[in-house]
């Protein structure tokens, strides 16, 4: 299959990448970065300081985004030469230049519109990482954290449209949240599980098998960025965005593929 992949420059989805750079292999990809997530923003200290050591982490020796994609086969891309403007003239001739039968999101920053997400014949699904509908928007984990959970998941939907992680569901993975390990880690911990199940999706499809989808339950939660009020709370209850002592957990995430 063509498979146009879209993902964010961040580490969860530099891991996801690694991971699909087995999974994808024996397809024709196509690798897109968004650079952020959302508008345009002054992030709380606390997140910055977070995105400082993801980029550590990612530079510590690691394949670039641009060869993990060079592993898959094509050359990395992205939207920065249409201003981010992905539903542009330009950005659309982006994608349906790769001729896309799939478009994978995982974590990436832009939003679709219709015309976009009407390309691909097999549709747009999005790997996030947190249980919908209770946990809709960004940093889901975070959020799992604060509001004492006992676990934590990804949810693998389609995108329908241009409504924010409202589409019908294909798969959920769960695992056990780890409060004293740090947000971070707890995020990463997902990836493997989610990535597992792309790859059965990408199987199904591959083989012209129908995927079983279910509707998602209504109600649940939106939430954007934390606050520097709710980012204290978390520090408070000693909790950790990161934490530097976790880099060996890391780095047998990037090896469990």
């Amino acid at each position: 299959m063509n498979i146009a992949l879209l993902m964010n420059r961040d580490l969860a989805s530099h891991l996801a990448l690694t991971y699909l750079s087995k999974i994808l292999r024996g397809h024709r990809v196509s690798v897109f970065l968004s650079e952020k997530v959302g508008a345009e923003q002054e992030l709380p200290f606390a997140l910055a300081e977070l995105t400082a050591f993801e980029r550590e982490v990612i530079g510590n020796g690691r394949p670039s985004f641009a060869q993990l994609a060079a592993q898959l086969g094509c050359k990395l891309q992205d939207f920065t030469d249409c201003d981010n403007q992905i539903n542009s003239p330009r950005g659309l001739k982006k994608i349906a230049l790769c001729e896309p039968d799939l478009i994978i999101c995982v974590r990436f920053g832009l939003i679709l519109q219709q015309p976009i997400i009407d390309l691909p014949k097999h549709g747009v699904i999005n790997l996030h990482s947190g249980l919908l509908p209770a946990y809709r928007g960004v940093m889901a984990t975070f959020r799992a954290m604060l509001n004492n959970e006992a676990e934590m998941g990804s949810t693998l939907h389609y995108i329908n449209d241009s409504k924010i992680d409202s589409g019908v569901v294909i798969a959920v993975a769960k695992a056990p949240l780890n409060v004293s390990a740090s947000y971070t880690l707890n995020l990463l911990n997902m990836y493997h599980l989610g990535c597992v199940n792309i790859a059965v999706a990408v199987a199904q499809l591959s083989h012209g098998d129908q995927i079983e989808k279910t509707m998602q339950a209504t109600g649940g939660h939106y939430y954007s960025f934390p606050t520097d009020a709710e980012l204290s709370d978390f520090h408070f209850r000693g909790y950790k965005l990161f934490n530097r002592s976790e880099i060996d957990a890391v780095n047998r995430l990037y090896s469990q593929l």
